[in-house]
């Protein structure tokens, strides 16, 4: 007797990213509201200054001499190209050569797909970028399973898991924007920018935490296309 085929797994979005996995264990109706309703995503200022960031390092792998324009460091930074928060930075800052490298493949059946911030090709190695005020330790980093789903990713997609990964924390703080009336100087909206710091960690990967995460990602697509599959019978 034929074995019957595997059923293909459904998911809103025809993927799974890190983004859903931990949005579907942290809180399932709002990843029902997010996915399945196509509503509004969480979005702050945080995030969008992480994003902004995201956006300069890219450009500057590619055309580092950019750190030199003046115009573009202001448009970028809103920062003055002397400020010494943007001379730290670009000290501090260290890149690969593929930034906002993708990776799309199948995991035990699952597609997901992945954008790493900046890969070596070369070496299997991989930078991921954080901002934020809240300080990454050790710890954290070691916890952080965000970077576990892009090695895991890694080895279903070129065969080979990486050695390690480096997490390097842009430190940012809130500021304020001045304006002046009537002679008197007003906090008008409260801003994100870089301090200088980048802090970095090393976190080294192990054979049995991608066999987990392998197991996790089989586990939230199926629980993900079993409300899913709910959801579109109630339409």
């Amino acid at each position: 007797m034929e074995q019957e085929p595997l059923k293909k797994i459904l998911l809103p979005k025809g993927y799974l990213s890190w983004t859903q996995i931990s949005c579907w264990l942290s809180n399932k109706n709002r990843y029902r509201r997010e996915y399945f309703e196509t509503g509004h995503k969480l979005d702050t200022k945080y995030l969008q200054y992480g994003k902004s960031i995201a956006t300069i390092i890219e450009e500057l792998t590619y055309n580092p001499e950019l750190k030199n324009d003046p115009e573009w460091v202001s448009k970028r930074f809103k920062l003055d190209i002397n400020d010494e928060r943007i001379q730290l930075f670009f000290e501090n800052l260290v890149v690969y050569d593929s930034p906002e490298h993708e990776i799309r493949c199948e995991v035990m059946g699952v597609p997901i797909l992945s954008y790493l911030d900046s890969y070596h090709t070369a070496e299997n190695i991989f930078y991921e970028y954080k901002t934020g005020k809240i300080p990454w330790t050790k710890a954290k980093v070691q916890k952080h399973d965000q970077l576990t789903f892009y090695a895991t990713g890694l080895k279903w997609k070129i065969g080979q898991m990486p050695d390690y990964c480096d997490l390097l924390w842009i430190e940012t703080k809130d500021g304020y924007e001045e304006e002046e009336q009537s002679g008197l100087y007003n906090q008008v909206e409260k801003t994100v920018n870089i301090t200088g710091r980048i802090i970095s960690f090393r976190r080294v990967f192990d054979e049995r935490e991608i066999f987990r995460m392998e197991n996790l990602i089989l586990k939230c697509a199926q629980e993900i296309d079993e409300a899913y599959r709910e959801y579109l019978s109630e339409l």
